[in-house]
This record gives structure tokens, sequence and C-alpha cells, in this order.
């Protein structure tokens, strides 16, 4: 097994048969060349994991696909799509393929070659398609000026939001540029990962993702066509439409939101032939090298720290794509079989869902759509306060601790005879009043039966003190009722509720007893 090599895969439009050739980044040896499928266009050469080679015509309305250790396209492969693609995008597991063609994106699930889906969001034709590292959204820019992302799960199956509100519509929308939008970047981390993007309108603006909202827009002195940033996402290369590349340093980044960067302060990458546009960047796995293609025919490869020429390679056309992979060269050996991933053809048209479309739930908690996951507050680590707030609250709960349900069983006998005189002595005083109180259920019932038992009642002394005594009894019952079932909620824990239930059977057999 051979060691890995960081291996350049270069497009141009030339005329040549060659569509893309693979070269050694280090050495500049030619490790493969895909022929037969004309001039690739901008934005649009992928790869299919290690296994296959994509890219659309400049000019007709198909997609070559080639096996990545073969020079030939695959025999009885056709991708015919509705019209020519402006720019390509794949997820990175390859399940799924997006494409603009004019204003519209296209989106096919590339195992059955079923599209899926058709967005048009756009005012002008699309220039450029890219997924984020997860593969859950991707984004699309274009000649209006806008950026849009979009979330791959609805797009992909529309779903009745209810409210009129249409589940197809982007997630956010950006409308920042003035003129269209010639390349962007997604950084790491998903749909929490910064976005650059950058257009003729000479300005380079990052977004956060997670919020939705612009952090920086830094307006470059000419137009700019490409962008990329390094793995720390701590620089930042732009290829202007002069023929350079500049940088610009992430960590350094100025407190306003929009910074004009003065000529005498730009760092830059010059070699290519001047006023010719810098079209597609590059960067090795290390964040070492930087290779730049443009529309003089060069693909140079630069030193990052001293910004040096390291090698020009000359091609015969505007370069248009420019990639950089870690891999063996062993791959492209021709006795290596690649499996096949996706259907012979693409759909044309939409195909409606049948009843065998469905989407296994291995959740049954999920069966009735999304939800937001139900946290336990009754867990807590050993030691914290809120370990030590939960034990209080379940004490509570019972109403006392061990210690006082001890004591009020040892008084509660002695208690019962002065208590009985004291509420005796209260309702033979009291006054029968005249006008009935504007109160709660239970008031107007504890009043109503404070009424019967006035001074000169046929009912004996023991028998109205029996009576309070028990209409006492229930008012504590339903309090402690109520209070279990707060508590029910707040103190879930298997051994707060084990406890609760063993208190109030220890408090029943007190009473009987």
């Amino acid at each position: 097994m051979e060691d890995a090599v960081e291996a350049l895969f270069i497009s141009t439009s030339s005329e040549d048969n060659t569509t893309c050739s693979v070269q050694d980044l280090r050495t500049g040896t030619d490790l493969m060349r895909y022929k037969g499928g004309g001039c690739a266009q901008h934005h649009s050469l992928n790869m299919i994991h290690l296994n296959y080679v994509m890219a659309a015509n400049s000019a007709k309305p198909l997609l070559h696909v080639w096996p990545i250790n073969k020079q030939e396209q695959m025999a009885g492969l056709r991708f015919v799509v509705p019209g020519k693609v402006n720019a390509l995008a794949l997820t990175p597991d390859g399940n799924f393929l997006v494409a603009g063609i004019q204003e519209n994106i296209y989106l096919w699930h590339m195992s059955s070659g079923r599209m899926l889906n058709t967005l048009s969001k756009h005012y002008q034709a699309i220039t450029c398609l890219r997924f984020t590292d997860n593969g859950e959204h991707f984004i699309s820019g274009g000649k209006d000026g806008a950026v849009l992302v979009w979330d791959l799960t609805f797009s992909a199956a529309p779903l009745d939001t209810g409210g009129g509100k249409d589940s197809t519509e982007p997630l956010y929308s950006f409308n920042d540029h003035g003129l269209a939008v010639t390349d962007l970047y997604s950084g790491i981390g998903g749909i929490r990962s910064y976005l650059y993007t950058v257009s003729l309108d000479r300005c380079c603006k990052v977004y956060d993702l997670c919020g939705g909202v612009l952090l920086l827009s830094v307006v470059f002195p000419v137009a700019l066509h490409s962008v990329i940033v390094s793995k720390m996402e701590t620089r930042v290369y732009v290829g202007s439409s002069d023929g350079k590349v500049f940088v610009f340093h992430m960590e350094n980044a100025p407190r306003m939101k929009e910074y004009h960067l003065e000529e005498e302060e730009i760092q830059a990458f010059v070699g290519h032939t001047s006023g010719k546009a810098i079209t597609c960047l590059a960067l090795n796995i290390s964040a070492t090298t930087l290779v730049s293609g443009g529309e003089d025919n060069q693909v140079c490869v630069w030193d990052v720290g001293s910004r040096q020429l390291i090698k020009s390679l000359s091609q015969k056309g505007p370069v248009t794509n420019l990639h950089i992979r870690l891999l063996s060269p062993a791959i492209f050996l021709p006795e290596h079989k690649q499996p096949q991933m996706f259907a012979d053809s693409l759909k044309r048209m939409i195909s409606p869902w049948d009843e065998n479309d469905c989407i296994e739930l291995f959740d049954p908690d999920y069966s009735g759509g999304r939800k937001t996951p139900e946290l336990d507050y009754t867990q807590s680590h050993p030691g914290t306060d809120e370990e030590i707030i939960l034990k209080l609250i379940v004490s509570m709960s019972s109403g006392k601790n061990e210690d006082d349900d001890e004591i009020e069983a040892e008084t509660k006998a002695t208690n019962v005879e002065p208590a009985a005189e004291v509420v005796d002595s209260e309702v033979e005083d009291e006054e029968p009043e005249d006008e009935p109180m504007e109160t709660t259920t239970k008031e107007a019932k504890s009043e109503n039966s404070y009424a019967e038992y006035k001074p000169g009642s046929a009912q004996t002394s023991d028998e109205r003190v029996q009576k309070l005594l028990a209409e006492n009894a229930c008012l504590k019952a339903q309090s402690k009722r109520m209070f279990q079932i707060a508590f029910k909620y707040i103190a879930s824990s298997d051994t707060g509720q084990g406890e609760i239930a063993e208190k109030t059977k220890r408090k029943k057999a007190l009473e009987t007893q």
C-alpha cells in the first residue's frame, strides 16, 4: 500500500478531450485523466466518496460520471437534466444532488434517481451551490445578489406546517450583496458554522448561520471571484478580478461591521497575469499550500507563510474547478471495481408520492412529528445545590420530616380535648350573620355549617365538635392531595415518590390507631 498523497483535481474549459486531470500536488505527476465529458462547468466538479467523479457539461444538459480509476465514462449511464447546469453540489454521503438550472434549484435522490423537488426563490440565474459539512443544509448564490440557506429535510420532503406557511421557504435569505454572488464557503459546524461569500460588488461577507446574522463585510478595491478559508478559519483568501489573491486575518477582524481595506495594507499573492480573474482556489490539508486557478490558463501553487510562488502549471484553457483530496495512488489502479451507488438515470419530472413512500421511525415517541425533548430536572450530580433542593422538596411534600411525625403522633391525643373546647367556645360566641358572604365554594360551605351550629340548636356540643373536626380533616386531605399532585411533577424521581408513599402510609396508620 503506497503512502497517501494530496491529489489535485483540475478542470478547464478547453476544447481538449480531457474534462478533468489529476496530479500529485507535491511532484506534479499525472495520476489520471477523465475524458469525453466536454468542458466542465464552473462550480460543478464533485466527487462521490473516493469512488466516482461527477461534472456538469458547460454546453449541454448533461451530467458526466467517471469511476475514479477509469478514463472513460460509465457505460450505459446517462444523466440528462432539464437544462444546462450552472452549479452542482452533492451531500457528503453522496445520497442527494442539487443542481442550479437558470434560477431554479433541482433536488434528486441519487439511489433512486427520483426528482424530489424544485425550488424557485432566486430571480436570476444561480451561480454557486454548496452543502454544509454535515449535509443537513445547503446554500445557493445567484446573479441577483441573494444568498439563500436551505434545510435539506424540508426541501426534499415538503410538509404542511399549517398556517399557510410554505415549508420549502429558505431558512435564511441574505440580500446584502449588490451584484452577482460569485463564490461561497461554509466552515465547520453545520448550521452553527460561518458562511463566507464573495461578489462582484467587491465585498466579502461573513455570516453566522446559527443566528442568521451578518457579522462582517470586508470591502476590497476590485471585484472578487473566489474564496477559500483555512480549516481553523483564521485566514480568508479571496481571488480578485485583476489576477491577485488577497488574504485577511480573522483573528484581527475589525470591530466595525463594514471595513474597507486600503491597498497598502492588503497582503496579496502576485503571480497570475494582471487583469485575468482568479476563478477558483484550494488549500491543502495542512493549510500551508494555496493553489489558485485563473482565466490566464495557469494553476499556481503558493507557499502560504511567505506568499512565494512554488510552481506554475500551464493549462490548455481557463481553469474552472480545483479540488485537493488526500488519497492513495492505488485507487487509480484499473483492477478495482467501484460499487453502484446511484440509479442509471435521473427523472426529469417530480414523481407523485405513492402509498409505499414512508419514513421509518424507530422511536415511537416521534410518531406524532417533531417534539422538543423533555428534560428531567430531578437528575443532578451528587453534592450540588440541586440535589439538596430536591431532598428538601421531597421532605416538604410529606408535610413534615420523620421527627415531626413522631412528635405529632405523641401530642395528637393530648391536644384533641383542648382543641375541642376552644372550637366549642368559638362556635358558641359566634353570632349569625345577616347576609351571606361572596366567597369561594369552600368558604360558603363552611359558613353554612357554622350557621347550623348556632346556640339553641338541638344538636349537642359534642356532635358539633365532631362535625367541625370531620370538615377540618376533609380540608386537610384535599390540601394534601393538591400538594401531592404538585410535587409529583416537581420531584418525579422514583426515590422521592417511594419516600412520599411510605410516609403517607405511616401517617394513615398513626391516625387510625
